[in-house]
């Protein structure tokens, strides 16, 4: 038998669960999936859960006020962000600059990369992009805040870093 596929935005938000990692699509207002985003900030404000998210994300998807990942910037709610672009993004930037979250740049391109790996099945995408740069993908270069847990810089499972390495820029 097969089963409907199709959910509302809030049966979709309802299976993330605390500590969960997602990803979005989306560049600036343009296929923005802002339904979702509305969903999980309504549930978040009402039930505290989801918690302390890892988001990964390419190009900024906001409007640079309200709308879009600017909708999850509540504390607890996310952990950890990656994204490619943060420019429309100030409220989500905001706890990364506060040292409210994990924070990573890197290249956008490469995270789209990363997409299109994920959906056809592959292991990912080695590339030079990025070397020698500030969105180098050594441990310190990509961080954007300095995130203490214990009274050090906490980045316990992801690859890109080690515990005691992230610096602000």
């Amino acid at each position: 038998m097969i089963k409907d596929k199709i959910v509302t935005a809030d049966e979709a938000i309802a299976l993330i669960r605390n500590g969960d990692s997602v990803s979005c699509s989306g560049f600036v207002g343009i296929g923005t999936p802002e339904e979702l985003f509305a969903a999980l900030e309504r549930r978040f404000v009402e039930t505290q859960s989801p918690r302390d998210l890892t988001l990964v994300f390419a190009a900024a998807p906001g409007d640079g006020k309200d709308r879009g990942l600017n909708r999850l910037a509540h504390e607890g709610l996310i952990a950890r962000a990656i994204g490619g672009h943060w420019a429309l993004v100030p409220k989500l930037a905001k706890l990364a600059i506060d040292d409210r979250i994990q924070a990573y740049n890197l290249p956008l391109g490469i995270i789209s990369h990363l997409y299109r790996d994920v959906a056809a099945h592959r292991p990912g995408t080695l590339s030079k992009v990025g070397l020698g740069t500030f969105v180098d993908p050594d441990p310190v270069s990509t961080c954007l805040a300095r995130v203490t847990a214990v009274g050090r810089p906490a980045v316990p499972d992801l690859p890109l870093a080690t515990p005691g390495t992230c610096r602000s820029p």
